[in-house]
């Protein structure tokens, strides 16, 4: 899209997307489509305070931070990344998610003139130096449970809030998280592989509401009930601003499906090449180990160090064991002096402990982990088998 062009779908989407949708005091959610950046793959929830007799369109967005933060890929790895609060104007927030390919859907809410004002002053209140910033967790506080915290503290005045909706439940946290699979699959397989059982717990209605989507549809379902048993719906009408071009990603067809099982099949063939040449090939020991035990120390990294959520326990570690890492050295050196392979058993043991945790229901484990985990099982039990039990002669 030429600069000129740009320019002037964003002065089009300017006009179309203040006035027309604005007459009155009124407060909105915001739920904006996942885009393709890795920050915005599940979306973006944002509130949406209007006032025309004082000129006032702005939207509170509580998913800011700043890629320039000293040390701030350091501090993302260990979960100590910090978001803000920060606050744009409706012609300007509008028009970035329709040109960067995001529906956005305003669902304005059922709120007397007291509440919206109440909530103004809230917000505003946020914007403070002192109150802006906030650590992040995004399982439990990030951009959409901060503004479905702001509402029910508002309503807690007004009656209780009551969710009449479809039944949302049967879910898990994994579930949800896996949302982007088909388009990005490498990113849902590290976030599989990366945290633990805590995240295979059933959702409840309230936790199932750390994603943007999700929360706007409890939203469509809830109502406030005052002391006296009157009723009303707290979203009084919806509206979608739809993206200027849907972009999605090209799927690549090397995924982790697919390398794991080329790892494996690859382990399969080198097998068969050693025993037709009579020739040890341990270069493919020295892959499958190193990638055993990095993958294993980063596992045992996060889960000593880092302040993310779910990332521990998690029972891969027992198959992406950093032992790996302090074993590949006598392992390597035993294949090549052709010595016994008994130390070939603590991988069979590394393999069955981790298919124990899979049978027992302990963790879901991505299909590749089993791939991977086959490759380690049988050329643990070849080295075993030729060394120990049928000595084959492979120099």
């Amino acid at each position: 899209m030429n600069i000129i062009k740009r320019l002037f779908l964003i002065c089009l989407l300017s006009l179309l997307s203040v006035p027309a949708v604005c007459s009155e005091v009124r407060v909105s959610v915001l739920t904006c489509s996942p885009g393709e950046e890795v920050y915005a793959l599940y979306g973006h929830t944002a509130l949406r305070y209007c006032d025309t007799s004082k000129k006032i369109d702005i939207v509170f967005n509580y998913g800011c931070f700043d890629f320039s933060t000293p040390n701030f890929g350091w501090r993302f790895v260990l979960g100590e990344t910090d978001y803000m609060v920060g606050v744009t104007h409706a012609s300007r927030f509008f028009p970035e998610y329709a040109l960067r390919g995001s529906d956005v859907v305003e669902q304005v809410l059922d709120l007397t003139d007291e509440e919206a004002q109440s909530l103004f002053e809230v917000l505003t209140l946020n914007l403070e130096p002192e109150n802006r910033v906030y650590r992040y967790r995004y399982l439990d506080n990030n951009c959409t449970t901060k503004v479905r915290d702001k509402l029910l503290e508002l309503l807690a005045a007004s009656g209780d809030v009551v969710y009449k909706g479809d039944t949302l439940s049967g879910q898990t946290y994994r579930d949800a998280l896996n949302f982007p699979e088909l388009q990005h699959p490498w990113y849902t397989f590290g976030i599989n592989v990366l945290l633990g059982s805590d995240v295979d717990e059933a959702l409840t209605l309230e936790s199932l509401q750390f994603l943007p989507l999700n929360y706007m549809k409890v939203l469509d379902g809830l109502y406030v009930v005052s002391a006296d048993g009157k009723e009303r719906k707290l979203v009084r009408e919806s509206k979608v601003l739809p993206a200027l071009e849907k972009k999605t990603a090209e799927r690549s067809n090397f995924t982790p499906f697919n390398a794991s099982l080329l790892l494996l099949l690859a382990t399969f063939i080198v097998m068969l090449c050693e025993l037709r040449k009579r020739k040890t090939f341990w270069g493919i020991d020295v892959l499958l180990m190193l990638v055993q035990g990095l993958s294993g120390a980063l596992l045992l990294f996060l889960a000593l160090f880092s302040e993310h959520p779910a990332v521990e326990p998690n029972w891969l570690i027992l198959l992406l064991n950093p032992l790996a890492l302090i074993l590949m050295p006598l392992y390597v050196h035993r294949i090549r002096k052709h010595k016994s392979m008994k130390i070939a058993w603590a991988q069979v043991a590394f393999v069955v402990l981790f298919v124990l945790t899979a049978l027992l229901g302990l963790q879901v484990y991505p299909t590749p982990i089993y791939f991977c985990a086959a490759a380690l099982l049988v050329r643990s039990l070849f080295h075993i088998y030729k060394d120990d039990i049928c000595e084959l002669n492979i120099v």
